[in-house]
């Protein structure tokens, strides 16, 4: 098992989304110092939370964890998590709001959800997980943590709680969510003796109840719950090995005594066999390309690859995981030839074969990628990132109309995808389009939560559109007007 090390994020980034969370709930833009120092602020926190409340804190959040977090955006392992998140979710009824599903760049154990439906799983949970049920069983907790209204309930209880200790918490949570598991029992410590006792005795609650309903989600999906009793577990052991401060998702998901056997008892009452339904060997495969793609010693991941595999060399998976170390520490034309024989001994399995057309765009050998796209299609058709990434090699092969159809055809029917605005707008660059490229673009910029860039994306559409009469530009300023501060 990979060595695990705190995060190393500083503390200094926590103020920013601490402010982004009072901010959204209307308290305004109350400075750092203020926590620090527990000045008495005037009132307490009423009321619960509203779905539409829920919706702008996570939105507000998203939009400053963007600019401070690093968030992976490889598709093959997004796509992974969100089918995972996605298979759970359809088991919940919830229908306040959707769900999203992110990776955060992070060697840490961790993983939390934030009001609004947004859940965060760090890099190094999703490697160290031992199964695809221990991932499973994490995304069921926090899906369970989000369709209880944990937040909205934590608020409604905590009437009597001083804002300046609410925030205190909150600070203590994120200084969890950054790896600084120390520093966040220092802040919730400081936030008062009634304050600290009592979101801690409803976070344990919560944490029974995210545990019972996340072990129904578990088993309604068709995953083994053993898989969450499994990862509790594995905290436990880290926690206890290491003689420090306990892994980052203990700092928010306390673990108590009792808590890891109320969880085996239920999994047992519940348990079933089978399959695993999204499979083990597409887990593996997703665990080696996160390792080999973020690493922080390229090729001392590709050195430990090769060794693995020349003590296992039929394992499909560490095969996958050499050839995306060796593109990645620049042998394109080993990674291309070993990417080869994967897609030759296992035709079926799509993975191989967009991989393949990545690198083959790698080396610009275009025609080829754009036939390993077009076959990966075959197998799997209508799946989203091989329609965008068909549109980008067939943009890279000079035909930009024929990518610009593809490419607005995803843009429609996944509208949320930024990476498929910006492959857009660059085939309207290349089509000579500028108006519509600027407007695209100012999409994919709202979506990635740049809302300053989307506006001066959007101005620069409105400027063109003055200058040559365009009928867009009512459609321009209406944008303007809906996404302006």
């Amino acid at each position: 098992m990979r060595q695990l090390s705190p995060s190393g994020r500083r503390l200094r980034d926590v103020p920013k989304l601490v402010t982004a969370l009072l901010i959204a709930f209307g308290i305004g833009g109350a400075p750092w110092a203020a926590a620090q120092d527990l000045p008495a602020l005037g009132g307490d926190v009423g009321g619960g939370l509203t779905a539409a409340e829920e919706v702008r804190i996570g939105k507000q959040f998203l939009e400053q964890a963007r600019k401070q977090l690093e968030f992976v955006e490889d598709p093959e392992v997004l796509e992974y998590v969100r089918s995972v998140g996605y298979r759970i979710t359809a088991q919940t009824g919830f229908r306040a709001y959707p769900f999203h599903f992110y990776v955060v760049k992070d060697p840490s154990l961790n993983a939390f959800a934030v009001p609004g439906g947004h859940i965060f799983l760090h890099s190094g949970l999703v490697e160290e997980a031992d199964s695809a049920g221990e991932l499973a069983g994490v995304l069921a907790h926090e899906v369970a943590h989000i369709t209880q209204r944990h937040m909205a309930r934590q608020v409604s209880a905590g009437r009597q709680t001083q804002v300046s200790t609410l925030l205190l918490v909150a600070a203590g949570i994120l200084a969890g969510i950054g790896g600084q598991g120390e520093a966040a029992q220092g802040l919730i410590t400081g936030a008062g003796a009634y304050g600290q006792q009592q979101m801690l005795a409803y976070s344990r609650s919560y944490e029974r109840e995210a545990d019972r309903l996340g072990l129904e989600y578990l088993t309604r999906s068709g995953f083994d719950p053993q898989g969450l009793v499994d990862f509790l577990k594995k905290l436990q052991r880290w926690s206890d090995l290491q003689g420090r401060a306990p892994p980052p998702f203990l700092s928010t998901h306390p673990l108590t005594g009792n808590r890891i056997a109320d969880v085996q008892n239920r999994a047992a009452e519940l348990r079933q066999q089978g399959d695993t339904p999204l499979g083990e060997e597409t887990f593996r495969r997703v665990q080696v390309r996160l390792e080999a793609t973020t690493s922080g010693s390229p090729a001392k991941t590709y050195q430990r690859f090769r060794d693995r595999l020349a003590e296992d060399p039929d394992n499909e998976a560490l095969r996958y995981g050499l050839a995306m170390s060796a593109r990645r520490t620049g042998r394109t034309e080993e990674a291309i030839s070993r990417m080869e024989s994967l897609v030759s001994d296992f035709p079926e399995t799509v993975t191989y074969r967009s991989t393949l057309a990545e690198l083959y765009l790698d080396a610009r050998r275009t025609e080829e990628a754009v036939s390993e796209y077009r076959a990966a299609l075959e197998r799997h058709p209508g799946r989203a990132e091989l329609r965008e990434h068909l549109g980008q090699a067939l943009l890279a092969q000079g035909k930009a109309e024929e990518a610009r159809k593809i490419l607005l055809d995803v843009t429609r029917d996944y509208p949320q995808r930024p990476s498929a605005h910006r492959a857009l707008a660059r085939a309207y660059t290349h089509l000579d389009l500028p108006i519509q490229a600027h407007r695209t673009e100012a999409e994919a910029r709202w979506l990635e939560g740049e809302r300053a860039a989307a506006v001066e994306q959007l101005e620069l559409a409105q400027r063109l559109a003055k200058e040559k009469g365009s009928p867009q530009l009512g459609q321009i300023q209406a944008r303007l007007k809906e996404i302006r501060p």
